[in-house]
């Protein structure tokens, strides 16, 4: 007869394997077992980079590729720094190609220092590659990577919308197997901010990353794809400080040393007591379910040149289209912002507590064996 003892621990050591088996991630990102394939497309921006290295170590996401769109940067030039910077964070294995230097229709760009400050990587150190850019564009890799996927593939869009809306035009079959789109950008409620720049462009309703492709973020929203927005009313109600800067670096990991080192630079020349990372905040937004609530409306964006160019734009009486982030709140995040780099070696993850409960199981069932 087993004793009550090893019968509680036994039980306990069973309900507690099944637990984590009760839970999965939000349905579109799939369950905790088995990460969700996502293609990362960024326009070479230093929040777009803390963004690429959140999800890089984030365990919920299988990053499958990494296009490099027009926007903040050159993409020729921000694709070999990138394939830098991943070795840099000892990551290997993840394709990565360049898209072209223009958006679909026009000559919008982002002012040209700050792509000059793009092509520099901000002055940062980064190791030599070990790996080349793709030899194809970035709309070929996007419509290789979703095609090839087992699974439909979120994309997770921080720049101007030109990789993605290519792709759709050269390849419509591949919407079939894309789960969602996950877009930084936009201003629905909030002022624009194409204010903010060297060379002050009259357009007070439009935000960089949808006025520098009007186009390509007109056809991605009417595209019938699930969209997720996190424009600037969410992602300018939040600020990441000195103090997460450093709690990224004491996480010690490749990734989380990256992000802070981009962090504090921002917080130099920008503000030193909290700036805004759009691109970070529209991942986190990706990753967990309860920050932002997901409000449907229908929205458009404004083409048309002049001086309302690029507004995103509500459209009573339209279907909705777009669900948005309006209210992020950093209190369901574990430690807030400083929490997000935490080192895996402090997570103990949800496989690895069933496959750590099943062998104590056996240890105790072998245990009990040799006292019969």
């Amino acid at each position: 007869m087993i004793p009550p003892f090893l019968t509680a621990i036994i039980s306990s050591l069973a309900f507690l394997v099944t637990l984590p088996l009760a839970f999965t991630i939000d349905p579109a990102l799939g369950t905790i077992f088995e990460p969700s394939p996502v293609i990362l497309d960024d326009d070479g921006s230093p929040d777009g980079v803390i963004a690429l290295s959140y999800m890089l170590q984030n365990p919920k996401f299988d990053v499958k590729a990494i296009t490099v769109v027009q926007g903040e940067d050159h993409p020729d030039i921000f694709a070999r720094n990138l394939m830098r910077a991943l070795n840099r964070m000892n990551v290997t294995g993840i394709p990565v190609a360049g898209g072209r230097n223009f958006p679909l229709v026009g000559n919008n760009a982002f002012p040209a220092l700050w792509r000059t400050n793009s092509d520099n990587f901000w002055g940062l150190s980064l190791l030599s590659a070990v790996e080349s850019v793709q030899p194809f564009s970035a709309v070929q890799l996007i419509i290789k990577a979703v095609k090839e996927s087992s699974q439909p593939v979120i994309i997770l869009a921080t720049g101007p919308l030109t990789n993605i809306a290519e792709a759709l035009r050269t390849d419509p079959t591949i919407a079939n197997n894309i789960a969602a789109i996950h877009i930084s950008g936009g201003a629905v409620y909030v002022p624009g901010n194409l204010t903010e720049s060297p060379s002050p462009i009259v357009n007070s309703v439009a935000e960089w990353n949808i006025w520098v492709d009007p186009v390509a973020a007109q056809e991605v929203f009417l595209s019938g794809l699930p969209i997720y927005l996190t424009p600037l009313d969410a992602s300018n109600q939040v600020k990441m400080t000195k103090v997460d800067s450093a709690a990224w670096l004491a996480a010690g990991t490749p990734q989380s040393i990256l992000a802070s080192d981009i962090l504090d630079l921002f917080l130099k020349v920008s503000s030193p007591t909290g700036v805004s990372i759009w691109d970070t905040v529209a991942a986190i937004n990706l990753s967990e379910a309860s920050f932002c609530p997901k409000i449907p409306l229908p929205l458009n964006v404004i083409t048309t040149p002049g001086i309302q160019q690029g507004r995103t734009i509500l459209s009573p009486g339209k279907p909705t289209n777009v669900s948005v982030c309006l209210d992020p709140n950093v209190g369901t995040i574990p430690k807030g912002f400083s929490g997000i780099f935490q080192s895996q070696a402090e997570i103990v993850s949800e496989p690895d507590l069933v496959l750590s409960l099943l062998a104590v199981s056996a240890l105790v069932a072998g245990w009990w064996k040799h006292q019969k």
